[in-house]
């Protein structure tokens, strides 16, 4: 990747400024090579062009094909499998360069906090930038919203241009046959007149995950940068769909969408004081409720631990069972007693019982209408399949839990016509009566509180 800009020096006054600020801007000397090491091999950070004119920064990594799958604490190289773990990661910008790209520039994505603080005025600071990456993944979307709307062209300039950036994308033709629906793989070259080079690395690191469509593990559990840097992108459930798709969840901050003040008032109109989030994630709704108050005990669920860890940072919790993750923050002095455990949603839990109310995510396949499957999906012997997975929740929380009150909220894009359908077909099926809100706009939501007893017959089948 090579980031360029260039310089004002011919203007007069306070405008004129040499190139070489990206340099400083980007915490490097360009008269040096800058060699870091990453969880995925080396990177290598140099300017092959610095003077008052014109200034590039290249970024070379270099990461080990096999490091994913080699032991995080020095164990023995493993032996060579062909074609086991082999991949385009070391050859196409991803999701392994997004992490790549936060480890070789930590000031910049707030993860320094030994270095030194940049100024107020050297954190503003913009400039005209040229970001080029040679070969880019950008899988196609399956189901295109839009007529055309799915190759990875298009799929790059829906996602840079609603942040200011004038997009120039190319399909690479690739090396063997051609794939089904075209290559997988762009040129992709970005310019802007004006911005912040922290903030354009950020952005290029958040999107790179959402354009890569392949399996991958590496995105940081924080999420900050679609927190912050995405709350008012316009193509925001697109976002959250394909990054859902690796069991990354998504929260949009200050986009309109404010499901926690939304929560907040529907657990408040029903009196609960001792709550359960099923697939906490990270924790953010968990912590509006802890500084909202009037709770004397919160409880989240998580298959994932990665999240679960991250929530507990968020909470300041602190890890009480090995090897089953699980954190806690006793109560008292007007505290609620916090805690955080893992498992699957779509299973009945004990520990999940006896709470005021529960509060989940509808997952955006419950909205469509399929019918579950009921056998195992190929080289697994679990019965719930992802088809299944809504009728499973659904039981877990209505027919296993059963709080006295449930809170509902729709996946972002959802249609509010839809989701009122699943709301008013779950409520009837299980004994609740359901409010749902005046408008079918965000944040959409649906507070279910239990009235006749559960019908007979234990669930999906």
């Amino acid at each position: 990747m090579s980031i360029s800009t260039t310089g004002t020096t011919g203007q007069p006054g306070p405008a004129g400024r040499p190139a070489t600020d990206l340099a400083r801007l980007l915490h490097r000397r360009p008269d040096a090579v800058h060699r870091v090491a990453t969880a995925f091999g080396e990177a290598h950070v140099f300017f092959p062009e610095a003077d008052a004119e014109r200034c590039t920064a290249v970024l070379l990594a270099e990461p080990d094909p096999e490091a994913p799958v080699r032991g995080r604490r020095g164990k023995a190289r493993p032996p060579a499998v062909p074609d086991a773990h082999l991949g385009d990661r070391p050859y196409a910008a991803s999701s392994v360069f997004a992490a790549v790209l936060r480890t070789v520039f930590p000031q910049l994505f707030g993860q320094s906090p030994e270095s030194p603080r940049p100024s107020e005025s050297s954190a503003d600071e913009t400039l005209p930038l040229e970001i080029e990456l040679p070969v880019v993944r950008a899988d196609r979307e399956p189901e295109p919203v839009a007529p055309g709307g799915g190759d990875g062209v298009m799929l790059a300039r829906r996602l840079f241009e609603p942040l200011g950036w004038r997009v120039e994308a190319a399909e690479l033709p690739p090396d063997a046959a051609p794939a089904a629906g075209g290559s997988p793989y762009l040129r992709l070259r970005l310019a802007a007149s004006e911005v912040r080079p922290a903030e354009a690395l950020r952005q290029v690191a958040a999107l790179l995950p959402v354009l890569d469509g392949a399996a991958h593990h590496w995105v940081p559990p924080e999420r900050a940068d679609v927190d912050g840097l995405l709350a008012v992108h316009p193509e925001r459930a697109l976002i959250a769909r394909r990054l859902a798709r690796h069991g990354h969840a998504v929260s949009w901050g200050g986009d309109g969408r404010d499901d926690g003040a939304a929560v907040r008032a529907a657990l408040g109109a029903v009196g609960a004081s001792r709550v359960v989030h099923l697939g906490c994630g990270h924790g953010e709704l968990l912590a509006g409720l802890l500084g909202g108050g009037g709770f004397t005990e919160l409880l989240g669920a998580d298959v994932s631990p990665a999240a679960l860890a991250a929530a507990a940072r968020r909470l300041e919790l602190e890890r009480t069972a090995d090897p089953a993750p699980e954190w806690e923050l006793q109560g008292g002095a007007g505290r609620p007693r916090v805690r955080l455990v893992q498992g699957a949603p779509v299973y009945a839990d004990a520990r999940r019982t006896g709470f005021d109310a529960m509060v989940f995510e509808v997952p955006a396949e419950a909205l469509t209408g399929s019918a579950p499957a009921s056998e195992p999906a190929p080289g697994t012997t679990d019965r719930v399949t992802p088809a299944a997975h809504p009728a499973y929740l659904e039981h877990a929380v209505f027919g296993a839990a059963r709080p006295p009150a449930v809170v509902a909220t729709a996946p972002p894009g959802a249609d509010g016509t839809a989701f009122a359908a699943w709301a008013r077909r779950t409520a009837a099926g299980y004994g609740y009566a359901v409010t749902l809100p005046p408008a079918s706009r965000p944040p959409l939501l649906a507070l279910f509180e239990r009235g006749t007893p559960a019908p007979e017959g234990g669930g999906p089948r």
